[in-house]
C-alpha cells in the first residue's frame, strides 16, 4: 500500500507523522505487510496523488500550536477535491523538535538560513537574530529538501528536524530546539478517497463559500450549529485567487456526519442560502487531540 508524503526523505515530520500513524494501523489491525511512502515535493503533490489514485493514503499537516493552520495545505485539499474528490480519514499529533545545523560546525555564519516556511515562522526569534546579523532567509518546499541543500554547501545553514541532520549529515550547532516554544505540536491528516466509520468521538470538516454581500453571514452560519450544541473547532479563510476578498471557510465541527443534530444544521444553513457554492464535505474522523 503507497502512502504519500511530503519528502523529499525521510528526515521530513510528514514522514515521521506516516511512520507514526501506519505503525499503529499495522499493530492495531495485525497486518503482515508493510507500507511503502512516497515522497511528494509539496502538499499540493500529495493530494493530487490521493486523489488520482497514485497511492493510498496522504499524510499532510494541516495545524500548528505556534504557528496555527498550513494554509498551503487548505489550498490544496480544495482544489485537488474539486478537481478528483478526496476525504479526510484520520488525523495524527506529533512533537516539533527544529534545529539550527550546517554541514560544518566552523564557527562562522551563514550567508543564508534556509527551511520550510511553517518551520521558519516557529523560530521567528531565532530567525529574526539571524536576520539582524546580515544572514538571508530563504524558503524551501520542505525542511527536508532544505537539508538536502545544505549538505552540499557550507555557506548554508537549515533548520529542520534532528533526524535531517543524521540522514543528510549535518551538524547541530545548537543542542536545544530554536522553536519559540518548546511544546510545539503538529497536527497532520490522513486523506483517502472516503472517510472513516464513527467511532462517537469524531470530527466533521466542510468547505463553505459564503455569500459576501449579505450582513452577518458568518454568524448566521455559525449560527445553525451553535443553535444545536455542536462545538465548532476550527474556522479558516483561504482566498479564492481570481476573486478579491472572497474566501473559502474551512469548517471543522466536533461529531460526524450523520449525527441528526449536524444533518439537521446543514439543511437549515442550506435553506438560509448563505452559500455561493453547495457545502462540501471533506471528512469525518476520529478525534485525537480533543480532552
Amino acid at each position: 500500500m503507497k502512502i504519500g508524503y511530503l519528502g523529499p526523505n525521510e528526515s521530513t515530520f510528514g514522514y515521521l507523522a506516516a511512520e507514526k500513524f501506519f505503525d499503529q494501523v499495522k499493530k492495531t489491525e495485525g497486518l503482515e505487510t508493510g507500507f511503502e511512502f512516497t515522497p511528494y515535493k509539496n502538499h499540493n503533490e500529495v493530494c493530487y496523488a490521493v486523489g488520482s489514485k497514485e497511492v493510498k493514503y496522504g499524510v499532510i499537516a494541516v495545524e500548528n500550536v505556534i504557528d496555527g493552520v498550513v494554509a498551503e495545505t487548505i489550498r490544496a485539499i480544495d482544489n485537488i477535491d474539486g478537481q478528483f474528490g478526496l476525504k479526510v480519514c484520520a488525523e495524527v499529533v506529533v512533537p516539533i523538535e527544529l534545529f539550527y545545523m550546517k554541514k560544518e560546525d566552523d564557527g562562522a555564519l551563514p550567508k543564508k538560513l534556509i527551511s520550510h516556511v511553517v518551520s521558519l515562522r516557529q523560530c521567528s526569534h531565532f530567525v529574526s537574530k539571524m536576520q539582524a546579523d546580515g544572514v538571508a532567509i530563504e524558503l524551501r518546499d520542505s525542511t527536508g529538501a532544505a537539508a538536502q541543500e545544505a549538505s552540499t554547501n557550507p555557506d548554508i545553514a537549515v533548520i529542520a528536524s534532528n533526524n535531517a541532520a543524521k540522514i543528510c549529515n549535518l551538524q547541530i550547532l545548537n543542542k536545544e530546539s530554536v522553536t519559540d516554544h518548546k511544546n510545539s505540536l503538529t497536527r497532520f491528516w490522513i486523506i483517502g478517497k472516503e472517510h472513516a466509520n464513527k467511532t462517537g468521538k469524531d470530527k466533521t470538516c466542510f468547505l463553505i463559500n459564503l455569500e459576501q454581500s449579505v450582513s452577518g453571514s458568518l454568524w448566521k452560519a455559525l449560527g445553525v450549529f451553535a443553535e444545536r450544541n455542536i462545538n465548532l473547532l476550527l474556522i479558516y479563510p483561504c482566498p479564492i485567487p481570481g476573486k478579491h476578498w472572497e474566501y473559502t471557510f474551512l469548517i471543522e465541527l466536533r461529531g460526524y456526519i450523520t449525527d441528526p443534530g449536524i444533518i439537521d444544521a446543514w439543511s437549515e444553513f442550506r435553506k438560509l442560502g448563505l452559500s455561493l457554492n453547495p457545502p462540501r464535505f471533506i471528512g469525518s474522523y476520529p478525534d485525537v487531540t480533543s480532552q
